[in-house]
């Protein structure tokens, strides 16, 4: 693996993100705090999450009015995917090992079931759109064979009409590539089966690996492995040239792992992003979602377990600095390129410069609520 090239005079260093007195992520500095100061919070995050009771919702937060909204669901769920031609429909997936999507009508706040895996399947918690809107792409496990697949299913009637080998176990995360042609495929490479519920069954074999798919073919265009095959590959993150950011989660001693998160580059492959050995064992080896800002020049990793968020420069690939953050579980990317976090106490806030202060953002809600690891922004019209 080759190193990272020095840090060039525009990009992040440790000493521009900053730990706010209130406990969040700071981003200040040149640049930075000029993208990031001057824009109000726009749009809607989109994310499951539970109430004090632990009834399951769909739904989220329109971050002008903090408001949160949401349908009640029979079970958890976990990632989710705008319909391209109508974001306000949106549909939620179920935490693996479950085995039903559903779909939320925004204007309604009404939600419908749509699908139900095959017999010997189950979901796992992610999925995405065709450009055109014609077919959704559910990745499943096959846990009988067992085997990855990306069922390639009529987005009108949600019927499988297709199924993609994602050329290894445990699919995770799925994205589109921005020109719709490929299908970003995240194995995690974690054998399990729904009589142990989430019990890892084959920790010394397991194999993951990133693959890149023909979205309209299926043919495995190419297959990256890290060099510890302890590091399943979980969550993906897309720039508009085609780096890929990768969160890890790390299946040996938490403190060991050599790092929580990799990038792809189409020229260059998948390779770790480096962080200091002295840091390594406060990250626990697990992210649970990760994010990027090409306006801010960042790379941003959820670390809950580790009770911070770890940054690096998306440019040079070099570490910037890990910032305490109680139970941060969620990390998104808005439109304009700004940053936003969610505790897993129903705290959000955005990474944000001005006065090197983060700036919390207080939700309208009548009881206490948890978000869930993922968010999705939209801008709505």
């Amino acid at each position: 693996m080759s190193r990272p090239a020095s840090q060039g005079p525009g990009s992040i260093n440790r000493r521009t993100l900053l730990l706010a007195s209130a406990g969040a992520l700071v981003l200040a500095g040149a640049g930075v705090t000029g993208f990031l100061a001057r824009r109000e919070l726009k749009g809607t995050l989109l994310s499951a999450f539970e109430d004090a009771r632990g009834d399951q919702y769909v739904g989220g937060a329109r971050l002008e009015s903090s408001q949160i909204f949401g349908g009640r669901v029979p079970m958890r769920a976990h990632g989710c995917a705008v319909h391209p031609l109508d974001p306000m429909r949106v549909l939620y997936f179920a935490r693996r090992p479950g085995t039903k999507a559903f779909e939320l009508d925004r204007a309604t706040n009404t939600v419908r079931e749509i699908l139900v895996t095959p017999k010997d399947r189950h979901l796992a918690g992610h999925g995405v759109f065709s450009r055109d809107a014609h077919w959704l792409f559910t990745p499943e496990h096959d846990y009988v064979q067992p085997r990855g697949v990306l069922a390639v299913r009529d987005a009108r009637t949600f019927e499988i009409v297709g199924e993609y080998d994602t050329g290894g176990i445990d699919p995770h995360e799925v994205l589109l590539s921005h020109d719709g042609s490929k299908l970003i495929v995240a194995n995690g490479g974690i054998l399990t089966h729904p009589r142990s519920y989430r019990e890892k069954l084959n920790i010394p074999t397991m194999d993951p690996s990133l693959v890149i798919l023909d979205a309209r073919t299926g043919e495995r265009l190419e297959q990256w492995r890290l060099p510890d095959h302890l590091l399943s590959i979980r969550h993906l993150a897309l720039t508009s040239d085609g780096d890929i950011a990768v969160g890890l989660q790390y299946e040996g001693a938490p403190e060991r792992a050599p790092s929580v998160a990799a990038l792809y580059r189409p020229s260059e492959g998948l390779h770790l992003l480096d962080v200091p050995t002295e840091t390594r064992p406060r990250l626990r080896g697990y992210v649970a979602s990760i994010a990027l800002s090409e306006a801010a020049n960042v790379v941003v990793a959820a670390c809950p377990y580790g009770q911070g968020v770890a940054c690096w420069d998306l440019r040079t690939r070099t570490f910037i600095d890990f910032i305490p953050a109680a139970e941060t579980y969620g990390v998104s990317r808005l439109a304009d390129g700004s940053l936003m976090a969610s505790q897993r106490d129903g705290t959000m806030y955005s990474l944000h410069g001005a006065h090197s202060r983060s700036r919390f953002v207080t939700v309208d809600r009548e009881s206490p609520i948890r978000w869930d690891d993922h968010w999705t922004s939209v801008i709505d019209s």
